[in-house]
């Protein structure tokens, strides 16, 4: 069965919790009760280089043809809500701010979690501006080397209770001259639940859309000290289109043919 399951069992990603001047990005304006994090000066100037944090944030929608050697698929998020909808050829996935269904039930997503899978793309697609979401914990690390280049890295973790692995972890990695990320570090905690820091990569490449650069493609590496290993998948980011629109919450209601995906994972 052609599905876009098989990429995923492949890559076994992370499921996290998705111009102008430096001054205007070195805060959250979405930050949890009266804690205001700062935003280190690695990722503010990156937020600048990739378009500006608040041009982002006046979006409203998303979505993007997800474009794989298997299959391609189109998903459509609210950037307010983080509401969600997945179609493929398959099945219909949904996200309506509290559970994830499936339509017409979970054996036509496939045999592992859609709620794993719900907003895989749509964070990786999003960084780094979802960098800057509430409750994230930065660590600057300075340069970092990955093969033969120099990196500003910025460590990112989570604070308790935030989305469903608080315990992952991700390292961004910004070109030193356009400010750009390139490469993100991440680790997978979903299923396991414990903290770790055994990388895989992601190599970024990027795209012009509305004054903002996004992500073009994606490409997963093995990585081991400093050095990437074996391309293990790729995914091309086709047709990306933000709205400065609002969705009405009916798009993201459950229908009448569904089966919910709860966050157990036993």
């Amino acid at each position: 069965m052609k599905n876009i399951y098989y990429l995923f069992l492949l890559i076994t990603p992370i499921f996290a919790a998705c111009t102008g001047k430096a001054s205007e990005e070195n805060t959250n304006p979405k930050a949890i009760g009266n804690i205001v994090p700062v935003i280190p000066e690695t990722l503010s100037k990156g937020l600048i280089a990739h378009g500006s944090l608040d041009r982002w944030r006046s979006f409203h929608t998303l979505s993007f043809e997800l474009v794989t050697p298997t299959n391609t698929q189109l998903q459509l998020i609210d950037l307010d809500s983080r509401k969600l909808l997945i179609t493929d050829s398959l099945y219909t996935l949904g996200y309506n701010g509290d559970q994830v269904w499936v339509s017409p039930d979970l054996e036509a997503f496939g045999e592992s979690s859609a709620r794993f899978y719900h907003n895989l793309y749509f964070y990786f697609f999003s960084i780094p501006y979802v960098l800057a979401d509430p409750g994230i914990v930065y660590d600057d690390l300075g340069t970092q080397t990955i093969g033969d280049k120099e990196y500003n890295a910025i460590k990112i973790s989570y604070s308790e209770n935030i989305g469903d692995s608080p315990e992952d972890f991700y390292v961004a990695h910004f070109n030193l001259e356009t400010g750009l990320m390139e490469v993100l570090l991440y680790t997978v905690t979903y299923y396991s639940k414990e903290s770790h820091e055994k990388y895989n990569a992601l190599v970024y490449d990027w795209q012009e859309v509305n004054g903002l650069q996004v992500t073009k493609s994606i490409k997963g590496y093995k990585y081991d000290s400093g050095k990437l290993g074996d391309l293990r998948y790729e995914a091309v980011f086709d047709q990306v289109m933000l709205s400065k629109d609002m969705q009405p919450d009916s798009l993201f209601s459950i229908p009448n043919n569904f089966e919910i995906d709860s966050l157990t994972t036993n």
